[in-house]
């Protein structure tokens, strides 16, 4: 199946969920097999206070498939919601950290996934434009 193919296939709304599944997989992987130097961070002694580095690893891959398996059905809105839940609570961890215990540059982490969460949950808003770009229009509206 070519590229093409696979976007007539899942559709814009799918498309942006693979974006968000690799996204959310490669960030599982770097917690799960973080570098020496990323473990001795002020921001990942941070969230690995809070639970450990496999926990958090364990959420984001967990969403990073809910994403996968959210870009090929019709019913994505669990895929949706996970994507934006996830990004909510780590912008949100960091800007508690920020807050709290003056996590030193907590406020770029907390805005950079806060805003990614802000574009999920507008992208999750939008119809499958309908006509000969998609097979199929996901979601009614």
């Amino acid at each position: 199946m070519s590229l093409r193919g696979l976007g007539r296939r899942v559709g814009r709304r799918g498309a942006a969920l693979l974006f968000f599944a690799v996204l959310d997989i490669i960030y599982s992987f770097s917690l799960f097999v973080p570098t020496p130097s990323a473990v001795a961070s002020p921001a990942l002694r941070f969230v690995a206070s809070i639970a450990p580095l496999w926990v958090w690893a364990g959420l984001w891959g967990a969403v990073g498939l809910l994403c996968l398996a959210g870009a090929f059905r019709h019913e994505d809105s669990v895929a949706w919601t996970a994507a934006m839940a996830i990004k909510v609570l780590w912008g949100s961890t960091f800007l508690l950290g920020w807050l709290l215990v003056h996590l030193e540059r907590g406020y770029v982490s907390a805005t950079i996934w806060l805003c990614t969460a802000a574009l999920v949950a507008l992208l999750a808003s939008w119809p499958e434009p309908g006509g000969k770009d998609a097979l199929w229009s996901r979601r009614p509206r």
